[in-house]
């Protein structure tokens, strides 16, 4: 009987461990289509350098390095699924540093939707993916300026090397605004990268390669 006991006993704490542990072992949702989610990301280059990330432990990180500039934002709400023109620019707050001028760090359709519909469906509450972007069709967002055009929008022509990482302001439309422009419209930050150079002109491509989203909250 003393046995009896101890096995019933037993049997009691393992079902009560059981019912304890169960909510840790249940499948959390998956975010479909039409549902609203809260993300967390990075968004890097092409050659995978982090330019944008709501990380603080990454930007200290990066900061320590020297001379890597790295924006922290806040985390991202976002519909899943949803889409938008490849060329439509989403304006990113930015909380750290401080980016006179511009309106916030701008994303592209591409990129949001690459997020939004390649990444987020599926996903489920704490899960993390890498997610490759890809602008399609023959639009390599790559501009070439001249000398003028160059210094006219900032930069200095002469200092410029290729490799150089140099800011870049967008409109409404991804294109920089043209000599003269009298708009009061505060553009949205763009990262670029000077591919090539000759004596009197630049190639600048303001593509990135990637994002690292993490979904935090699905609310809707």
């Amino acid at each position: 009987m003393k046995w009896a006991y101890v096995g019933i006993a037993l049997l009691v704490a393992v079902a009560m461990v059981g019912t304890y542990l169960a909510p840790m072992f249940e499948k959390k949702p998956a975010a479909q289509v039409g549902n609203t989610a809260v993300v967390d990301y990075t968004i890097f280059s092409e050659d995978g350098r982090p330019l944008i990330t709501t990380d603080q432990n990454l930007l200290e990180s990066e900061y320590k390095k020297g001379g890597n500039v790295v924006l922290l934002t806040q985390r991202l709400e976002m519909p899943v699924g949803g889409q938008v023109s490849g060329e439509n620019i989403a304006v990113i707050p930015v909380l750290y540093p401080e980016i006179s001028g511009f309106s916030g760090f701008g994303l592209l359709g591409f990129e949001t939707n690459a997020i939004s519909v390649g990444g987020l469906v599926g996903m489920r509450t704490g899960e993390t993916k890498t997610i490759s972007f890809s602008y399609g069709g023959e639009n390599d967002l790559a501009m070439n300026l001249s000398e003028e055009d160059a210094d006219g929008i900032g930069l200095n022509f002469t200092k410029t090397a290729v490799g150089d990482l140099v800011p870049l302001g967008l409109t409404t439309t991804p294109d920089i605004p043209p000599l003269g422009n009298e708009s009061n419209e505060s553009p949205a930050l763009r990262f670029g990268k000077v591919t090539a150079k000759s004596p009197d002109s630049m190639t600048i491509a303001h593509r990135y390669g990637s994002a690292r989203v993490t979904l935090g909250v699905i609310t809707g």
